[in-house]
């Protein structure tokens, strides 16, 4: 009996000195947010899903009692196209480049996949004072609807010098349709690394935007000539929206519609203009709108296949 209580109380001086360290070092304790990640940032992956990446409690250089967000590589093709069935992101890496004689040389590539609302990629590189600089700017959005309180996690996506990608836990946000508002969460990084006496810099900006939106009842394409007469109309219903749509003969624009029920029980209208492309009639050009499924509603966008002979 000695024996198991002084092994009991030793157990105990140990936990409370490392709490006694954490409260005399003004809080020792640091989220995964507080601690840098290998590699640099690329762009985040959001889902109404709770992944399970692990995580363990850790000490940093500094001596600090850290809690380390577990990762999720993605390795394969495989890898992706599970993660594309759980949610959406955007991220941007960097490529090899030898373009322009620079052997060393990266560019960045805007991957989008998922049903990610008005996507936007932005990236440029500079030569700052001497310092290669690529400067990438991504957004993204993500949509509540009804009065179901939507939870949606963000994972920052990162990429390792060896250029491998992963994924680890960061923020969630909440919101529901009838709430009719929007909010944004930020990620950034800065990072400069010097190898060979050359320094490259790279500045990443990452958006995900939660909005509310009106509750989708229907859909409707109009398919008007080029004197603006009515030539067809088509109605769907939002969880059976098709892939494409052919314009009708001597169609000259289409107009789709999307008709919604918002949080005060008014209806709501939002209108998109596909019109053919004169030098390029076979070319396909989209139809924005929005599909709600088993209680999630995700944009999406309907090509348009534009026949030859249109107007």
């Amino acid at each position: 009996m000695k024996s198991k209580t002084k092994t009991i109380l030793i157990f105990a001086a140990i936990l409370a000195a490392v709490f006694l360290i954490a409260f005399l070092d003004g809080g020792a304790v640091q989220s995964a947010a507080d601690e840098e990640e290998e590699g640099t940032l690329i762009g985040a992956f959001v889902s109404e899903e709770d992944i399970d990446i692990g995580g363990d409690l850790a000490v940093s250089a500094a001596g600090k009692f850290v809690w380390k967000a577990g990762r999720l590589y993605m390795d394969t093709d495989e890898d992706w196209w599970a993660l594309k069935d759980r949610g959406s992101g955007i991220y941007c890496t960097m490529e090899p480049d030898a373009r322009y004689g620079e052997e060393d040389a990266k560019s960045p590539n805007i991957t989008i996949f998922g049903e990610l609302g008005a996507p936007l990629g932005k990236a440029g590189i500079d030569d700052d004072n001497g310092v290669r600089t690529t400067d990438i700017d991504l957004s993204g959005e993500v949509y509540a609807c009804g009065d179901r309180q939507v939870i949606f996690n963000l994972y920052p996506i990162y990429q390792t010098s060896d250029g491998r990608i992963y994924l680890t836990r960061g923020n969630s946000m909440g919101m529901s349709g009838a709430d009719g508002a929007s909010m944004t969460h930020t990620l950034t990084s800065d990072k400069t690394e010097t190898i060979g006496g050359k320094s490259e810099r790279v500045k990443v900006r990452v958006a995900i935007t939660v909005a509310a939106r009106p509750t989708p009842t229907k859909f409707t394409v109009a398919h008007m000539d080029e004197n603006d007469d009515l030539l067809k109309l088509e109605e769907f219903v939002p969880d059976a929206l098709p892939e494409s749509i052919t314009a009708a003969d001597g169609a000259a624009y289409l107009i789709g519609t999307s008709y919604g029920q918002d949080g005060d029980g008014e209806t709501a209208e939002y209108d998109i203009c596909s019109r053919s492309n004169d030098s390029a009639p076979y070319a396909y050009s989209n139809l924005d709108t929005f599909r709600y499924q088993d209680g999630k509603l995700c944009s999406i966008s309907i090509k348009v296949n534009w026949k030859e002979g249109a107007a």
